[in-house]
């Protein structure tokens, strides 16, 4: 009785068709965290520009109250529930950048940075510094300058 089975050539040629579709496959499947991370980014710059004109409208309407901050014209407050504590802070009718994460959800793995009284990261800190900016994965919030000019949403993706 012949036993039947591989021969070894055969077995080479499936090993080297499976490495053929293992490298063309592969960097496929190796950008999809990167893609994941860049589109996070994307949602977390459409959360802070929805909040940012959900805040900004109803600070407009009559119905809220809203107070000055003593000594500074491009600030005021705003209660945005109705129980005479004014929560939210508006830089220029705009959300300051300390209420932005009030404002939105964000997943445990994200962090946020200040630098300065301008500028908010929103992003990872892949090295562990505790500084987001230098790991090219973030959304930055600029904070409105003046009266005329509304806040500046910007990603930078390199880095994801």
């Amino acid at each position: 009785m012949k036993s039947r089975g591989f021969t070894l050539i055969e077995l080479i040629i499936v090993i080297v068709i499976l490495g053929v579709l293992v490298v063309t496959a592969m960097p496929r499947f190796m950008g999809l965290s990167s893609d994941a991370r860049s589109e996070v980014i994307n949602q977390i710059q459409v959360s802070v520009e929805q909040a940012n004109d959900l805040v900004h409208y109803k600070s407009l309407m009559k119905s809220y109250s809203t107070q000055a901050v003593p000594g500074r014209p491009d600030l005021f407050d705003v209660d945005l529930d109705n129980n005479g504590s004014f929560e939210t802070r508006l830089m220029w009718g705009y959300l300051d950048n300390t209420d932005i994460e009030k404002r939105i959800s964000l997943s445990d793995d994200l962090r946020i940075q200040y630098q300065g009284i301008r500028f908010t990261y929103i992003g990872w800190d892949f090295d562990g510094d505790t500084q987001i900016n230098d790991d090219n994965c973030y959304f930055r919030y600029t904070q409105a300058a003046s009266a005329n000019t509304p806040p500046v949403y910007q990603q930078v993706l390199t880095g994801c």
